[in-house]
């Protein structure tokens, strides 16, 4: 299938230097990929990269095989949910309509796109609260709405369940595994437990992607403790789920 999104010899960050350079990434339908690594690594970054925040230092980047577009045509290609935004004062429902994209009032039609959007992440009883009122996780999931009510084929979350209380967390995870397999997910995380529902993982360290690959293969100790620096327990799920992980402490 052809890649939602191309990236080659890319370097992104945004101080004095890259943080991360040379990366080659092709996302396409249905996958669900984990970027992981530590703090200032650069998956955040590189995040923004791929949902067209950021333009990168080096190197060339393509969303369905050209340039990223304009107006009401990009919500519907990339959506976007960032970490540490500021919850804006308008109503939640405003602020969902906003992801749609458009110059001019919404139509019927849009503020019913933007109800069902609000329904299925269990907002609608949020909908006239101004988004300034809602706790951290309330902020997230309207966040998280206005980034998927265009029905953008390539969604980017950074951090997607920080915040998060365990029973959100889990509607989160369940949300993401019934997205339509022609939609593709990039997630910027640390969540381990999440990242091991994905079906690829990207590990960050040292300034370069270290591995690229099948998750079961990611998320194994030795490579975590290289990209992480800690020395991590992965139990694995006799029944076929996602494993489990506990973090013993910093890598020898």
């Amino acid at each position: 299938m052809s890649a939602l999104f191309e990236a080659r010899g890319v370097a992104v960050g945004r101080g004095p230097a890259p943080c991360l350079t040379g990366v080659d990434l092709d996302v396409r339908p249905g996958e669900r990929i984990a970027l992981l690594g530590a703090n200032g690594a650069g998956k955040t970054s590189l995040a923004r990269v791929v949902a067209g925040l950021d333009r990168p230092r080096a190197g060339r980047v393509r969303w369905l095989g050209d340039a990223l577009p304009r107006g009401p045509a990009r919500p519907r290609t990339v959506g976007v949910v960032l970490q540490g935004e500021i919850a804006a004062a308008l109503p939640v429902r405003e602020l969902v309509a906003l992801g749609l994209g458009l110059d001019e009032a919404p139509t019927a039609a849009a503020w019913r796109a933007v109800d069902a959007t609000l329904a299925d992440l269990e907002l609608t009883a949020l909908a006239a609260r101004p988004c300034s009122t809602l706790s951290g996780g309330e902020a997230q999931r309207a966040a998280m709405a206005r980034a998927r009510v265009a029905g953008p084929r390539l969604l980017v979350l950074d951090e997607p369940t920080n915040h998060l209380d365990p029973r959100r967390r889990a509607d989160v995870m369940a949300w993401l595994d019934r997205l339509d397999d022609a939609i593709a997910a990039v997630i910027a995380t640390h969540d381990l437990e999440l990242a091991a529902r994905c079906t690829r993982a990207v590990l960050i360290a040292d300034g370069r992607i270290l591995f690229d690959g099948a998750a079961a293969e990611a998320l194994v100790p030795d490579r975590l403790a290289a990209a992480l620096g800690v020395a991590v327990r992965r139990l694995d799920d006799p029944s076929g789920g996602p494993p489990l992980f506990r973090v013993d402490g910093r890598a020898a």
